[in-house]
């Protein structure tokens, strides 16, 4: 797999390196960094930074690249022609007003990035526990596909978690519907016909598995799963085909995980998938 890892100033980018790198020997990637400069006269300094970054990142394949002008839009550019599988950046809170009405430098490259974005927020050394969250739709099971690939090569633990947004009449309460999972799973409804395929995809990665359902706001409810579990990452996905409403919808979700997880977010696209070597190559050099 290769990364385009995002580099800005340090120590800011320290986070992204960090976690970059952790990802990085976790599946075997190759990585090239990238700083992008406003005026020629940065050159010098951004080399500098470039190496820095580079020193941070031993064993690892790594290659630096140096571009000028809009941090978005050459980062973009990049992601779009530069033959990469997975885009790293660094979680920054909007800084301005316009910044924020228009969406941060993180948020605009989630929302337009031809690829799938892993933010980095907070620095790992290592990749434990893993929460998958899926929507039932038909981009999840390629989420799914990715997450369990990298609960494999991290040997992470990894939850699979469902938000229903209501309660079915038979249920009053959420304790109910945790006790009569096991039940839910036996039955022919759309869910359970997720769930078991789910947990099915998570077995053939020989991933230590845990399925979860919960109800309410989509949002609301990962984010107090990752709390509780004490998550690493969460993966969620990104459809580039679903319907204007449905888009929407998906944009909202995700804007709020990026912002409020407190750990990394992966939004994986379909096309992640593709990238992942196939599972005799995976551990040719174990």
């Amino acid at each position: 797999m290769r990364l385009l890892l995002c580099v800005a100033g340090m120590p800011y980018a320290e986070t992204a390196l960090q976690f970059g790198g952790t990802f990085a020997h976790a599946t075997k990637s190759t990585v090239t960094l990238l700083h992008v400069i406003r005026q020629e006269q940065d050159r010098t300094s951004g080399q500098r930074i470039l190496t820095a970054a580079r020193e941070m990142l031993p064993g690892l394949q790594v290659d630096t690249l140096i571009r000028r002008g809009s941090p978005t839009r050459q980062i973009l550019t990049e992601s779009r022609q530069g033959g990469h599988d997975l885009l790293i950046v660094g979680a920054r809170q909007a800084s301005s007003t316009k910044e924020r009405l228009l969406g941060s430098v993180t948020q605009q490259i989630i929302h337009r990035a031809p690829i799938s974005v892993l933010v980095a927020k907070t620095p790992m050394t290592s990749l434990e526990c893993l929460l998958v969250c899926t929507g039932g739709a038909n981009v999840s099971e390629a989420v799914i596909r990715v997450g369990g690939w990298l609960a494999e090569m991290a040997d992470a633990q990894i939850t699979l978690l469902h938000v229903v947004g209501s309660v079915p009449s038979m249920y009053t309460g959420f304790n109910e519907i945790e006790e009569t999972l096991p039940q839910l799973l036996q039955t022919d409804t759309p869910i359970a016909r997720h769930l078991r395929l789910g947990a099915e995809i998570l077995a053939q990665h020989q991933a230590e598995a845990t399925l979860r359902l919960r109800h309410g706001i989509a949002a609301d409810e990962i984010l107090e799963e990752t709390i509780e579990r004490n998550c690493d990452m969460v993966i969620i996905g990104a459809s580039g085909t679903a319907g204007r409403l449905s888009r929407l919808l998906l944009d909202n979700v995700t804007r709020q995980i990026v912002e409020h997880a407190p750990c990394a977010v992966l939004v994986a696209s379909q096309t992640l998938q593709d990238s992942i070597p196939p599972k005799s190559d995976e551990h040719s050099d174990a």
